[in-house]
């Protein structure tokens, strides 16, 4: 039995740690998937070892457990305990990972971000406002800027922090670009891709005109072909969400 149990335990063991594996390389890897790739190579192999080593030493210390043959009510009530833990806590712990994993994998819903608009909008507007002032001004992102250098097109090293600081309230670190017309300033919520793959991102965008056409929800839109396209949902004034996807 107890061979037994810690071959299944070493076998759930070490799904399980692939999986947290998994999770914790798209909570870090902030949407980049060549990074994704790099840190997925060393890390498989030690989730996949650990979880396995963890999975049959708890297994076999349930089989020692469960195959107590004392008939006390402190064992029967362990006995209780382990077993509602394996028929529940299990299936649990693998759901709420795999949900981790889906939700970095997966755009963000349209409703979530209205929320976040609606609660962020005055801040959003106040970018706005900046962006607009900074004509020369392209990209802002966590670590770089468009063009690398800030201040050659006026923008000082305490107005830039502003700008982080503001996009970092408005829950878009990854920060926004401008459109070579300047008539749409795009704050991204959501990214996932690189320099060296398929880039799909999902934000706000505020446009002084409006885009050709609009859907009613970006949920699930996704695009038929490898042809680039963009998507907008109108929220209100000048304010829009958009779903973009551009091919490697």
């Amino acid at each position: 039995m107890k061979i037994a149990f810690r071959i299944i335990g070493g076998l759930i063991g070490g799904a399980f740690g692939l999986l947290v594996c998994v999770a914790l390389i798209a909570l870090l890897s902030d949407g980049n998937t060549v990074a994704e790739g790099f840190l997925f190579l060393p890390g498989a192999p030690i989730g996949l070892l650990s979880g396995a080593i963890f999975g049959a030493i708890s297994a076999s210390r349930a089989a020692k457990l469960l195959g107590n043959k004392s008939t006390s009510d402190a064992v029967r009530s362990r006995k209780r305990r382990l077993t509602l833990a394996l028929v529940l806590g299990i299936p649990a712990a693998f759901i709420a990972v795999g949900w981790i994993v889906r939700e970095a994998h997966e755009p963000p819903s349209d409703g979530v971000m209205l929320r976040d608009f609606t609660r962020h909008e005055t801040t959003f507007n106040t970018l706005v406002e900046m962006v607009a002032a900074d004509k020369a001004l392209d990209r802002v992102d966590e670590n770089w800027t468009m063009p690398a250098d800030t201040t050659s097109v006026g923008v000082s090293p305490e107005r830039l922090a502003e700008y982080r600081r503001l996009l970092r309230d408005a829950g878009t670190p990854r920060g926004f670009q401008v459109l070579p017309a300047r008539n749409e300033f795009k704050f991204f919520y959501w990214l996932r891709g690189s320099a060296i793959s398929d880039d799909f991102d999902k934000g706000f965008a505020y446009r002084t005109t409006p885009p050709a056409s609009t859907v009613q929800t970006l949920d699930g839109i996704r695009s038929k072909s490898r042809e680039a396209f963009v998507a907008y949902r109108h929220v209100r004034d000048n304010w829009y969400l958009f779903y973009e996807f551009i091919p490697d």
